[in-house]
């Protein structure tokens, strides 16, 4: 066969260069350390590494999730232990301004104490997370929560909703709050209503000094708001003439038109037939009472003529609260409304509210604290499934990816010594010629 010179330089060149890039391809791979970096290494393993590294970078994500999160919460619950800390204290100083020992003077100074608290709540309330989000503003994390009015009211201009971080597959944790729920919704210390013992002049009408300890809703399916709607006048009536007080409750119904009465000619009511009145209960001081599904107990020996109200209101707030305490303080015992021995009594049971509303509220804030905090445990256990997840995702990655150095130098070796031998051979075979045997 005849062989052409052509022929023969193409052949020996296609050689040379094959081996060449065989070498090439081995020396990236050990640069790299890496077995398959183009799917055309092994096109089976290359599809199993893409989709390994899909789920790395999604659960590294996950992580950096877990640092936005553990932020957030952290600085919910730092500003909730704060809150806590400053409630005690705000406690303790209401007891002080209760003390009997104590001059309006000291009074004052503790109110004023009282205000700088307040102030104090009002900070944490707003409290901002590294990113300058506002993590008891619920979606309106942009927007400050709670503002003080001229008035000294304070309105909460966030909503009730809450952001949601990713943490891990399926594992989602709230990383925002509603300040309205946290701060302006514990429960009533007295229940679902709020007792008020004056009338609509501020005349206190509790001249027995009787204290109502509960009044809430315990039958839901009984309690009508429609036939029987609140606020609820609680009278001391003398309805049986023996001197001792019963008691009866009054709705705000409206009065309603009634039919004439007929009577005849002994002056009894023939027409419509009067109803037989059903007696009233005597009171005693710490029974139970249940009315329109409403279970009610009150302490205390009431005068026949008293009476007080129960408003609905399940809820009390932490700074309508304070305020109302700040308020007690400043005001001197005899107010000038009433200044006698009935009005300083009045005083000592709406201070035992106040003192009962701090002690809910602590409570409440306390046992919100103690649901952040189970996020942050949520969030702490997530980091070490993720940080645990991507050490499998890599363990399971590295045999297919990853370089087994041993064999990759040994068949480099190998590569370059074909090499070699491919271009000395090539250098002898080319000098050959019949010239040179001439």
């Amino acid at each position: 066969m005849r062989v052409s010179t052509f022929l023969f330089y193409q052949t020996n060149t296609v050689n040379i260069t094959t081996k060449q890039w065989d070498v090439n391809e081995s020396i990236l791979h050990l640069s790299s350390g890496k077995r398959v970096i183009n799917a055309s290494d092994d096109a089976v393993a290359a599809n199993s590494i893409l989709n390994f590294k899909q789920s790395i970078t999604t659960t590294e994500q996950y992580q950096r999730n877990v640092d936005f999160a553990n932020n957030r919460i952290s600085a919910e619950e730092t500003s909730l232990k704060a809150t806590e800390d400053i409630l005690l204290r705000i406690k303790d100083l209401t007891l002080q301004g209760n003390n009997g020992a104590y001059t309006q003077e000291n009074r004052i100074a503790i109110a004023e104490e009282l205000e700088a608290r307040f102030d104090e709540l009002l900070a944490l309330a707003n409290t901002r997370d590294e990113g300058g989000n506002y993590v008891f503003a619920g979606y309106q994390t942009e927007n400050q929560p709670f503002n003080k009015q001229p008035d000294g009211t304070v309105i909460y201009q966030g909503d009730d909703g809450q952001r949601l971080t990713s943490v891990g597959d399926g594992v989602k944790v709230a990383t925002s709050d509603s300040g309205q729920q946290i701060f302006q919704q514990a429960p009533n210390s007295t229940g679902d209503f709020r007792p008020d013992y004056r009338d609509a002049t501020g005349l206190v009408t509790n001249t027995g000094g009787v204290t109502v300890k509960n009044a809430s809703v315990v039958d839901r399916g009984v309690y009508d708001t429609t036939a029987f709607p609140p606020p609820y006048t609680v009278n001391f009536v003398d309805s049986d003439g023996d001197g001792e007080p019963e008691i009866e409750v009054l709705d705000s119904t409206l009065p309603v038109p009634n039919p004439v009465p007929v009577f005849d000619s002994t002056g009894t009511q023939v027409y419509p037939p009067p109803p037989a009145p059903a007696p009233a209960p005597a009171f005693v001081p710490g029974e139970k009472y249940t009315f329109n599904g409403v279970e009610m107990q009150i302490d205390g020996e009431p005068n026949v003529g008293d009476s007080l109200t129960l408003n609905a209101d399940e809820e009390v707030g932490m700074f309508e609260t304070l305020r109302d305490v700040i308020e007690w303080l400043k005001v001197p015992n005899e107010d000038g409304i009433n200044p006698d021995d009935i009005s300083k009594q009045q005083r000592q049971i709406d201070i035992g509210h106040l003192i009962d509303d701090i002690d809910s509220i602590a409570i409440h804030v306390s046992s919100r604290r103690g649901t952040i905090g189970a996020r942050l445990n949520t969030v702490a256990t997530q980091e070490n499934v993720n940080a645990e997840y991507i050490l499998t995702l890599e363990t399971a990655k590295s045999p297919l990816e990853d370089l087994d150095y041993t064999t990759a130098i040994t068949e480099f070796e190998r590569q370059k010594v074909a090499l070699q031998a491919a271009q000395t051979a090539f250098t002898q075979v080319q000098n050959l010629s019949l010239f040179n045997l001439i």
